[in-house]
């Protein structure tokens, strides 16, 4: 990481402080983070969680500015079309997956506007690059949409391979198969999130009766 990419995590940080729960259970080699998504300052959280060898699946929408589209580059962004099939955006994810290196996705396919926490809809068969790759995937997950200066949570669960599909003809049923065992793991995960933080009140609510 150079140091525009470290003195931009800085400065993000800063605003916006977080805590992770589960970084032991980063694997070494490639693997395919799968997350929930609130905003686009959600990357900075996933970046800084793993902050070397890491890219995303960024809308092309994003790259239309070629200031923009440069530094979301810069920190490993590859444009994809969510409007239809993009293979070259498909090449190019599961390349990255192969040579051992971080992809993030956010399956939701756009951020999260319905004003609750809960997990949207998967949608675009994510788990295919890991399929594919052949490489483990990451569940990972955001309590909630980040606020400027309030401690931002988000949880690692345990990398899992979606093997048995290995040899299988991805077919949208398949996909649909897939999609519905990646939200089960990311759900499992927001259910954990959300007990540890209540007892972490509780604990510092009699703290401070005593």
């Amino acid at each position: 990481m150079n140091f525009f990419h470290k003195t931009a995590l800085f400065c993000f940080n800063l605003v916006y402080p977080y805590k992770i729960f589960g970084k032991e259970n980063i694997p070494e080699g490639g693997a395919l983070f799968v997350c929930n998504h609130f905003s686009a300052i959600d990357c900075g959280f996933v970046a800084d969680a793993y902050s070397k060898d890491v890219y995303f699946l960024a809308k092309k929408e994003l790259f239309k500015n070629k200031f923009i589209g440069g530094i979301i580059k810069s920190f490993g962004a590859i444009p994809i079309d969510r409007e239809k099939a993009d293979v070259k955006a498909m090449v190019s994810a599961i390349k990255v997956l192969k040579e051992g290196h971080k992809l993030v996705v956010f399956p939701e396919g756009t951020r999260n506007k319905t004003g609750t926490s809960e997990l949207q809809e998967i949608k675009g068969g994510s788990a295919v690059f890991a399929v594919k790759a052949k490489c483990p995937i990451v569940p990972m997950m955001l309590l909630k949409k980040a606020r400027p200066f309030s401690v931002t949570k988000l949880i690692i669960g345990e990398p899992f391979y979606l093997d048995e599909f290995y040899n299988k003809k991805i077919t949208p049923e398949v996909v649909e198969e897939m999609d519905k065992i990646v939200a089960t793991k990311m759900k499992e995960q927001h259910a954990i999130l959300k007990e540890l933080t209540a007892r972490k009140k509780k604990k510092a609510l009699k703290e401070s009766q005593k």
